[in-house]
């Protein structure tokens, strides 16, 4: 399965309407300002997903691409609109902007927790603290290029989709390398195909034509695995690839059976799930034939389905208490919760940069 953004809007399953129009805020007007203020969408979009690497963009204009294209009344601006449903990822919500008199709904990403919003999405359920925080499933690589089905069961590359830096340090020993060479597996790192200048990122990252199992083992703290998302395993399983997972919430909370992922905490444990898939096809087919099953869960419609109940319930129900707010709560009550709200979100910035950096790493040299 091949996700494609040739497909015409008019092919797509349209969702039923919002009560409120939604506008996506995103300050990269230099990149996406031809899709700004009201524009028609190109017929070609995959120019504009190509674009969309960081996670910014991919939780503001893409979520705009998939929801216009199914019918909604959503918009792409470069600022907040004032009495307006403005949602806002993380990196672009910016105190200056002193948006009180817009309803933010942000993105969280993995960040810090955003305070100067209404309500917020996370990309883990682990980030779900109170009733104005909705987890939501990190969109699949909209341009991805699945698994060679022709090459069978081989297990001979071992792939990991990210940076080299992030990728944990027990991983990327020559002693590691040598024993996978010993199985006849190389070990491909897709941010080194990036560095070629005929080849993007983003397509290197999407491109799983070659790769035959996933790598993703990361060296964070314990409170950073905290916010990533599970997009690795999402993207592995519609690509038909079996993956060696890292101990990370977010894998956790989606898997229901064995055949979801293989979790490894050390090279060793790696070797001993490589040997397994190569000397046993059966179980090898059966991880994929799962994993495309599972894919289904977390499909653009079901994910572009999940977004619109989202806007059209506890957003717009929170939107509709906020607009009844008196001239009083408008003109004085508005200001002063955004200026200790203001405080609050410096602290959620403090917090985050010192457990990002600080405590337990489980695949390297802890901090104090």
């Amino acid at each position: 399965m091949e996700f494609t953004t040739e497909t015409k809007s008019s092919l797509l399953k349209q969702l039923s309407p919002l009560p409120y129009p939604v506008y996506f805020v995103n300050k990269n007007a230099d990149k996406f300002g031809d899709l700004m203020n009201g524009s028609p969408l190109p017929s070609d979009l995959k120019p504009y997903y190509e674009k969309c690497i960081d996670g910014t963009d991919i939780w503001t204009v893409q979520t705009y691409l998939h929801l216009r294209q199914r019918g909604l009344n959503v918009h792409l601006v470069p600022d907040c609109i004032p009495n307006q449903i403005c949602v806002v990822a993380y990196h672009h919500l910016f105190i200056r902007d002193m948006a009180f008199n817009s309803y933010v709904v942000a993105c969280r990403l993995d960040s810090a927790r955003p305070e100067i919003c209404e309500q917020q999405t996370v990309l883990n359920p682990t980030n779900v603290m109170s009733e104005t925080d909705h987890f939501m499933p990190h969109w699949p690589q909209p341009i991805l290029k699945p698994r060679d089905r022709s090459r069978g069961a081989k297990v001979e590359t071992l792939d990991f989709k990210g940076n080299t830096l992030n990728l944990a340090e027990p991983f990327r020993t020559d002693a590691f390398h040598q024993q996978l060479n010993d199985l006849g597996i190389r070990l491909v790192l897709d941010s080194a195909n990036a560095a070629d200048k005929s080849l993007s990122q983003y397509q290197s990252w999407g491109d799983y034509t070659q790769s035959d199992v996933v790598l993703a083992v990361r060296n964070l703290t314990e409170y950073d695995f905290t916010l990533k998302p599970a997009i690795k395993l999402i993207n592995a399983w519609h690509a038909g690839c079996p993956a060696l997972l890292g101990v990370e919430p977010a894998y956790q909370a989606v898997r229901r059976s064995e055949l979801d992922y293989i979790e490894v905490r050390t090279p060793d444990e790696a070797i001993a799930a490589l040997s397994r898939l190569k000397n046993e096809p059966d179980l090898y087919n059966a991880m994929v034939e799962n994993g495309f099953k599972r894919a289904e869960e977390f499909s653009t419609d079901r994910i572009a389905e999940q977004w619109r109940d989202l806007l059209a319930n506890p957003i717009a129900k929170g939107y509709e208490r906020w607009l009844k707010q008196n001239f009083l709560q408008k003109l004085i009550i508005r200001p002063i919760q955004f200026a200790q709200r203001t405080s609050r979100h410096k602290q959620q910035i403090q917090h985050y940069f010192y457990h990002r950096e600080h405590g337990v790493r489980p695949y390297g040299e802890n901090k104090a």
